[in-house]
């Protein structure tokens, strides 16, 4: 018997490439259609109705809401003071801190808190104007203003105007505090003497409606160049800059033209090595520079002070102006990377709250049981940078500023577009 009878008379046989190909492969994804990854199929379509991917329908403008949704009244009976609304706009200014401190450690929330107490009570005009109008105590933002002028200012006394200049187009940005609220700042100031503030104080109920004190009227109420000082030093006092010769820019004129708030004729006529030669004194300050101008002056004189006289300031309004320009720049962003720039208010709400855990039961279950995707409140941008700064109070801020404005949907509630 040979080796060739043995197997079978005939060579083994390879199977066919076909067959190798079906036993490897599983039969239900032999079936399926072979795509590049990426490539849109006949039965897959996108998704084009998400809210933030179409254009939100425009019933008509929509009315501001006070916080916990509510609108604001606007019946004879229950019609806001605009005493009220400055205390609401003030004590709806952040969130309460969330429940069992989630996310915020004990530093964090030390923080948070004494940058809370150290905020001045201030309010910006057009948010305090906006919902004059929208509260329906004034009709137009005209009619705001004089009201805010006649009722808190001239007629009663109880509120001023504070003007903070901006670097932001050459503007000023006006700001309102009650005049008990800046009393008693000036009362509990440790830096100041009781002669400093009882004249100070004096000076400010005698003058409601003025914005600046000049040389005579700070020395009729007993307050000498050492007493403007201190409150200057203090921050309720701002030397006036007029700018000189520049075109009346002074810290806000641009590089090149400060130069010229200089005489190069003054200047060239001084002895060398002398003050004069290199300006006069007070030529940083005038030319836009930091620090304060001499109050003093050669021999006591009061040589260095600007003729314009001192400005009423309000310490700490320059941490409010520059936590509300953050506020209002994030949230003009997050409206911004929207392809119609509008957002469902609820969505932009969300958003700003950095899509943090939900407080209801069926979160909370998650949340226990390891489930959730949000993101603790500690670890948001609303609570590491802004404080907890209230989602309305921030929308109420950017509508006074002229920034955004709020529609109807009458699909997903109200919208928020920007302007």
């Amino acid at each position: 018997m040979t080796l060739h009878s043995i197997l079978g008379g005939s060579r083994v046989k390879k199977r066919s490439s076909t067959t190798t190909k079906r036993s490897s492969s599983s039969p239900w994804t032999a079936s399926l259609a072979r795509t590049k990854p990426g490539t849109p199929t006949t039965k897959s379509k996108p998704n084009n109705h998400h809210p933030n991917q179409e254009k939100l329908p425009d019933t008509g403008p929509a009315p501001l809401l006070l916080p916990g949704s509510l609108p604001i009244p606007t019946t004879t009976s229950r019609r806001l003071t605009p005493l009220q609304i400055h205390h609401l706009i003030l004590t709806t200014m952040f969130d309460p801190l969330p429940p069992n401190n989630a996310g915020l450690g004990a530093a964090r929330v030390a923080t948070v808190l004494q940058s809370r107490a150290a905020m001045p009570p201030l309010v910006s005009a057009g948010h305090f104007q906006t919902l004059l109008v929208a509260s329906g105590v004034a009709a137009s933002p005209a009619a705001a203003e004089r009201e805010v002028m006649a009722g808190l200012v001239v007629r009663r006394g109880l509120g001023r105007r504070v003007v903070i200049p901006t670097l932001v187009g050459h503007k000023a940005g006006e700001l309102f505090v009650l005049a008990e609220a800046l009393e008693g700042l000036v009362r509990g100031c440790a830096g100041l003497g009781e002669g400093v503030k009882e004249g100070f104080c004096r000076w400010l109920r005698g003058n409601p409606a003025r914005g600046r004190i000049m040389e005579g009227e700070a020395e009729r109420e007993g307050l000498g160049w050492k007493e403007v000082d201190a409150l200057v030093r203090e921050g309720f006092l701002t030397a006036v800059n007029e700018g000189g010769g520049g075109g009346g820019r002074g810290m806000f004129a641009r590089p090149e033209e400060r130069y010229g708030l200089i005489s190069l004729e003054t200047v060239s006529r001084a002895a060398a090595g002398s003050v004069a030669a290199a300006g006069g004194e007070g030529v940083l300050h005038a030319a836009g520079g930091t620090g304060v101008r001499s109050m003093m002056g050669p021999a006591g004189a009061g040589a260095g002070v600007s003729l314009g006289g001192f400005s009423i300031a309000v310490p700490g309004s320059g941490v409010f102006l520059k936590l509300a320009s953050a506020a209002l720049e994030h949230l003009t962003d997050l409206l911004r990377k929207n392809q119609y720039r509008e957002m469902a208010e609820s969505d932009l709400r969300e958003k700003w709250d950095g899509h943090v855990v939900g407080d209801s039961k069926i979160a909370l279950a998650k949340k226990i049981r390891g489930e959730f995707t949000g993101v603790m409140p500690g670890r948001t941008k609303k609570w590491k940078e802004f404080q907890g700064l209230a989602f309305s109070w921030v929308l109420q801020e950017a509508v006074g500023a002229g920034l955004v404005e709020i529609f109807e949907t009458r699909t997903v509630g109200r919208g928020v577009r920007l302007v």
